[in-house]
C-alpha cells in the first residue's frame, strides 16, 4: 500500500479536503511538470487512513499551457480502491471532490471538457458512471484529435451530475 508521506509525493501540492469518517481522510493533490512548451498535469484525490496509507485514488492526467484543460490534449482518468474498501460509495465521493476542486481552481472551465479512459476493464463500473464509447476509440485519424485511441469518455458536467 502506498503512503501519502512517501518521497514520491514531494513534487505534489497536497491539500486536506476533509474527513469521511473517523478513519478516512480525503486529500487533493496536483503536480505540474514542465515539458517543452506545455506542462504535464496530474490531479489526484486520495483517501488515506490515519497513518497516511492510501486506500483509494482518483486521478486525471493531461497537458496544457496554463492548465491541463487548455490545449485540446486528451485528459485521461484512473481510479483505484483497495478491495476491502470497495462498494462503500468511495468512488463517487472521490469523483465529487475532484470536480469540486477543478471548479474551485478553474471556475470558467468549459464543462463540456471531455475526460477519457484508455481501456474499460471495470466490469461495468464506467458504464454506470455514464461514460460512452469514444467515436475515435478504434481508429486513429491521421491528425491529432482529442481522445483518439481512448475507449470511452464523459464530460466534466456529466461526471459532476453522476456525483450529486
Amino acid at each position: 500500500m502506498d503512503n501519502l508521506n512517501h518521497i514520491f509525493y514531494k513534487d505534489y501540492t497536497i491539500e486536506k479536503r476533509g474527513i469521511i469518517n473517523k478513519d478516512i481522510t480525503i486529500y487533493s493533490a496536483i503536480r505540474n511538470v514542465l515539458s517543452g512548451f506545455t506542462s504535464g498535469f496530474t490531479r489526484d484525490i486520495y483517501l488515506t487512513l490515519d497513518n497516511g496509507d492510501i486506500i483509494g485514488s482518483f486521478g486525471i492526467n493531461g497537458e496544457g499551457l496554463n492548465n491541463q484543460f487548455d490545449s485540446g490534449v486528451t485528459n485521461d482518468m484512473n481510479i483505484f480502491i483497495e478491495d476491502e474498501f470497495k462498494s462503500k460509495g468511495y468512488s463517487k465521493i472521490m469523483m465529487k471532490h475532484m470536480i469540486d476542486k477543478i471548479l474551485e481552481d478553474l471556475p470558467d472551465i468549459n464543462r463540456d471538457q471531455m475526460l477519457f479512459i484508455d481501456t474499460d476493464a471495470s466490469n461495468g463500473f464506467w458504464d454506470k458512471v455514464g461514460l460512452i464509447e469514444s467515436r475515435y476509440a478504434y481508429r486513429i485519424p491521421k491528425y491529432t484529435i482529442e481522445g483518439a485511441g481512448y475507449e470511452k469518455y464523459i464530460t466534466i458536467n456529466n461526471l459532476y451530475n453522476y456525483t450529486v
